[in-house]
């Protein structure tokens, strides 16, 4: 049996370089006809202000107008020409606000580009301008408005949000929130609550249809959503247990405390009550220990105990983590699991604060996914946007659930059988993520199934029900990425259960049957023998990766959210079966129609964890970490502490992970949602001096700026996984010459627009894990430890 070790940490080298910009010269529209192009946008301006006229408003001088372009736009100096960036909500759109004599301003400087011999500044801006109209109720309807409808009742809550004016507490936006706040009352709707963050201001309003239509043409409004739905599903199941344990020892004092966001956790469960910590309540009415739905209750069984089939196998129940209990949803009188009439944005940030400051929480499980928000590819709103606040204003980490996927009715998904039409239906636009999981500072967890054969198929040898999806396969309900400008999500999957087609009637093989297919849990309402049941959905998945990050705590307690996040990712393998899950054809068709996406990475990510290196390092597998800050259009240096005995020229695998993790400032009306870019790459040189002239502004007239070596041994582009702010690759190697050196380069750029949200010097963590797992002789702990302690000891000499 081999020897474990704590994991171990090392630094950067000094040097530190300014980043070669890139040399970019934004094309100017090739329009021809100049004066024909300023008459159509003079008339298309016209129109649009005429229109915005008869709209509702809160103010009666504010004009919001949609741009359309070709080419790029310069956002920075819309406002030489009378306009004010609001946001970019397409490709190749972006709104505007204008006042009366910014619109007078825009006119006159459209009558100007018509004249060839004016002096007009930032004329490119205006020659880029395809289209001028204004926001139309259209452009307003949320994605559940527009599939689903507004309800069915005489009154309704909607979730209406405002353009995000200014900053939160600016006169303006204090301004806008008044005067909108009074038309809600002249209107009789009634206004129940209401968030206004920097680039997010959302109210929760009860309206008629006739009001509803109101807000959808409000000058005002940006989008108009109905009220999140939880999509809670799952199966009830009394397991025979007889011997379970009834007196659990307590968790350790200093062990960490994982907080359940959730319907509630019944306290009194005999497995669960000697690890509660806390629980309270986020609700106005229902108690803090009561969990009327069962559904926090059975989330909370796994995060703490994790395999609970495993745990039953052996009897042996020690929980390692305390449990804290945030009680956010409850079951209404018609059995549904819902929130509470105020806004969950508001309830989580209260719920999430609270528990941060009392009880120092470093990690918070989310279970929940609102069906009503299927991420669109463009902006991340709603309770995404919330928890990527949080998490980087307070250094936490949440793991949420990937959403699950229970069918579609327009267009009919599946159209005849869960079974016959897995996995296509997979990558569907219907099953694409929904909030929070597109959220970019968090841990997205997609689920994957672990058994196949129903209560049916076990106890009767007729053909009864057919599962889709056989262990280790993404499961049928589980849904597929990627977030914003595709970033990888979900980033990992985790046990979740599986799902049954009935196959003996006729038009019913599209329904579900989860009964014995799902993960082992514990029961709410637990009586003699219904300690446990079995439960299926990608809201258990979550809690598995919670359980796994507490105990990553555990050992260790000084982790940033940023470094937890990385060595979780770091240790994740694709599962062989999700990749064979289409075949090699559907597999390359959509890596050539996707700019070389791989597509079973859209559904799980970087994959499952490997735990038996997650929390120490061995004689051949060892991980190297490292939580630094960086300067913007800066370069940092790590030199890998490889000894000759891995870089030995003779046949065998080795293989190098690398993992970068940073928390970036986010804004809702941007496309590019965060607000800086911190990515790696990995290359080899003969010297850090040899490497870093590839790097440096000074030299770039004489040396290319690298990219990752050895490409064709990597697992994910650096195109690729440059998009998230968890990044992840690992590299396979036959044969290495002990000569050379090999360095990740850590390099950071701050978007123009987000200098302003940036930190001087921003926080990332670097994880590295070098496995030579073919060595029998392997000693490679020692001898990276030891390279680690003399460069150590070289730097402090330096600087003293």
């Amino acid at each position: 049996m081999q020897e474990e070790y704590k994991h171990l940490s090392f630094e950067r080298e000094e040097l530190s370089n300014d980043r070669r910009p890139r040399d970019m010269t934004l094309p100017r529209a090739d329009r021809g006809d100049i004066k024909a192009h300023a008459q159509r946008l003079m008339s298309g301006l016209s129109t649009a202000a005429k229109a915005a006229l008869n709209q509702p408003n809160a103010s009666s001088d504010g004009f919001i107008l949609k741009l359309n372009y070709i080419g790029s736009l310069d956002f920075a100096h819309l406002h030489a020409h009378g306009v004010q960036f609001l946001s970019q909500e397409g490709k190749q759109m972006c709104v505007v606000f204008s006042d009366e004599r910014g619109l007078a301003t825009f006119m006159n400087h459209l009558e100007l580009l018509g004249l060839s011999d004016s002096a007009l500044t930032y004329r490119q801006i205006l020659e880029a301008l395809e289209g001028i109209d204004n926001w139309t109720a259209e452009d307003r309807s949320s994605w559940a408005i527009k599939n689903i409808g507004l309800p069915n009742q005489e009154k309704f809550l909607l979730d209406v949000e405002l353009w995000p004016v200014e900053t939160s507490k600016h006169p303006k936006r204090l301004a806008l929130c008044n005067s909108f706040e009074s038309w809600l009352a002249s209107e009789s709707v009634k206004n129940i609550d209401k968030v206004s963050l920097d680039s997010l201001l959302l109210y929760r309003l009860e309206a008629t249809k006739v009001q509803a239509e109101l807000l959808l043409n409000h000058r005002d409004v940006r989008l108009v959503d109905l009220t999140p739905k939880t999509g809670i599903s799952y199966q009830q199941l009394n397991v025979d247990i007889e011997d379970i344990p009834r007196n659990i020892a307590p968790p350790p004092d200093k062990a960490a405390r994982v907080c359940i966001l959730d319907s509630g956790i019944n306290t009194n469960h005999p497995l669960l009550k000697s690890s509660i910590g806390t629980s309270e309540s986020f609700l106005k009415n229902p108690s803090p220990n009561e969990d009327d739905s069962g559904h926090g209750t059975a989330v909370a069984g796994i995060a703490l105990y994790g395999d609970i089939e495993a745990c039953l196998s052996s009897n042996y129940w020690s929980p390692q983590l305390w449990l804290l209990s945030g009680k956010i949803l409850y079951k209404d009188p018609h059995g549904e699991t819902v929130f509470d009439i105020d806004t969950i944005e508001t309830t989580l940030i209260h719920a999430v604060e609270y528990f941060h400051k009392e009880y120092n929480c470093r990690i918070f499980n989310l279970s929940i996914g609102n069906l009503n928000s299927p991420y669109d590819g463009r902006h991340i709103r709603g309770i995404a946007y919330i928890l990527d606040n949080l998490a980087r204003k307070l250094d936490v980490l949440f793991i949420v659930s990937a959403g699950n996927f229970g069918g579609s009715e327009s267009p009919q998904i599946p159209a005849n059988s869960w079974k016959a039409e897995y996995p296509g239906y997979l990558i569907d636009d219907a099953s694409v993520i929904i909030d929070p999981a597109p959220a970019l500072n968090v841990l997205t967890v997609g689920s994957l199934a672990r058994h196949n054969s129903n209560f049916d198929e076990q106890r009767y040898p007729e053909i009864n029900a057919l599962s889709p999806a056989s262990e280790n396969q993404p499961s049928p309900f589980t849904r597929h990425g990627p977030s914003v400008r595709g970033a990888i999500k979900p980033e990992i999957v985790a046990p979740g259960g599986n799902l049954a087609s009935p196959m003996r009637h006729a038009d019913s093989q599209w329904k579900q049957d989860k009964r014995g297919l799902g993960v082992l849990t514990l029961h709410n309402e637990f009586v003699g023998r219904t300690l446990l049941k079995e439960i299926s959905g990608t809201s258990f998945a979550a809690p598995y990766v919670t359980h796994l990050a507490g105990r990553l705590l555990n050992e260790y307690p000084d982790a940033s959210a940023n470094l937890l996040r990385a060595m979780l990712v770091n240790h994740c393998n694709l599962p062989h079966e999700c990749v064979s899950t289409f075949t090699e054809t559907e597999r390359k068709q959509y890596s050539k129609s996707n700019n070389n996406r791989e597509l079973p990475r859209e559904i799980a990510g970087y994959g499952a964890i490997d735990e038996d290196a997650l929390y120490r390092s061995s004689d051949n597998t060892v991980l190297i970490y490292s939580e630094d800050v960086i300067e913007d259009d800066t370069h940092h240096f790590f030199e890998l502490p490889l000894p000759a005995s891995f870089l030995r020229r003779g046949n065998a695998t080795r293989e190098i992970r690398v993992t970068l993790a940073h928390t970036p400032a986010v804004r809702t009306t941007r496309l590019d949602y965060t607000a800086t870019r911190i990515n790696f790459r990995l290359v080899k040189g003969s010297s850090l001096e040899e490497v870093q002239l590839h790097f440096n502004k000074l030299t770039k007239d004489d040396y290319e700026t690298r990219n990752d070596d050895a490409a064709p041994n990597r697992t994910v582009s650096s195109q690729i996984r440059d998009k998230g702010t968890v990044q992840s690759s690992y590299w396979k190697f036959q044969r290495r010459n002990p000569d050379e050196k090999w360095f990740v380069v850590v390099t950071r750029q701050d978007r123009d627009w987000g200098k302003a949200l940036s930190m001087e010097k921003e926080a990332y963590a670097l994880v590295v894990t070098a496995t030579d797992r073919e060595n029998m002789e392997a000693n490679l702990y020692v001898e990276i430890r030891e390279i680690v302690r003399v460069r150590q000891q070289a730097r402090g000499r330096v600087r003293q």
